[in-house]
């Protein structure tokens, strides 16, 4: 799959309006991910978040706009704990952040397998799926 910079405020023009699930990273200049120290190892994909939606494109279009610095509405789960936190901004700047789809039926299946899978593998889920 491939990475679409969530910086672009177009970016959402090339998600589909369909079910499935997705997940944000800090990619750099050459669209390498920045790697996570986890509770049991390091994540080399560097996943911050993952998430489902019955409609791809609203949900990152609704999150491309929590995003913005005058949005003050908490709508989604990895933009609250994003603006929460001055450090969070620091080390992944905006125009870092990057977000790849999969269609899928059964997103919130699928999203549960794949949060459990991570768990699984690094004792935890990703750093931004975690409530404030």
């Amino acid at each position: 799959m491939t990475k679409i910079r969530i910086s672009n405020k177009d970016f959402h023009f090339q998600i589909p309006s369909k079910s499935g699930i997705y997940k944000i990273y800090s990619i750099d200049e050459r669209d390498k991910p920045k790697h996570l120290q986890r509770l049991l190892g390091i994540d080399q994909e560097g996943i911050l978040y993952i998430g489902k939606s019955e409609n791809l494109k609203d949900r990152v279009r609704m999150l491309w706009r929590v995003l913005q610095p005058n949005y003050n509405a908490t709508a989604h789960t990895f933009g609250l704990n994003y603006k929460s936190l001055l450090s969070i901004q620091t080390e992944f700047p905006l125009e870092t952040l990057a977000i790849e789809f999969e269609e899928n039926d059964n997103a919130k299946i699928f999203e549960k397998e794949i949060l459990e899978n991570y768990r699984q593998l690094y004792g935890e889920v990703p750093p931004l799926n975690s409530s404030k």
